[in-house]
């Protein structure tokens, strides 16, 4: 399932579609500042969970999290998990 992103000025999503152009799966952050976001909220269909959609939206926001040098507040408890741990790595 291929991940998509959206971004204003003030926000963004990471998301994943349907075959009937539905979102499924999506993973919403908001900038705090210019060099801040703020990853709010995570959600995946009861349809798709268990197939490491979750995982994928989040490794989306991490890759562009570190492309774009940014600092993460992860206030969604699911990337506050995965954030913790990789930044022991």
């Amino acid at each position: 399932m291929d991940i998509q992103h959206q971004q204003t000025q003030q926000q963004g999503v990471f998301f994943c579609l349907d075959q009937t152009g539905n979102k499924v799966a999506e993973l919403t952050y908001y900038f705090v500042d210019e060099k801040t976001i703020n990853a709010n909220h995570t959600y995946v269909s009861e349809t798709l969970r268990g197939q490491g959609i979750a995982d994928k939206l989040y490794q989306a926001l991490s890759d562009f999290v570190h492309y774009n040098q940014l600092n993460l507040i992860p206030s969604c408890s699911y990337i506050a998990l995965k954030w913790q741990r990789d930044q022991r790595k």
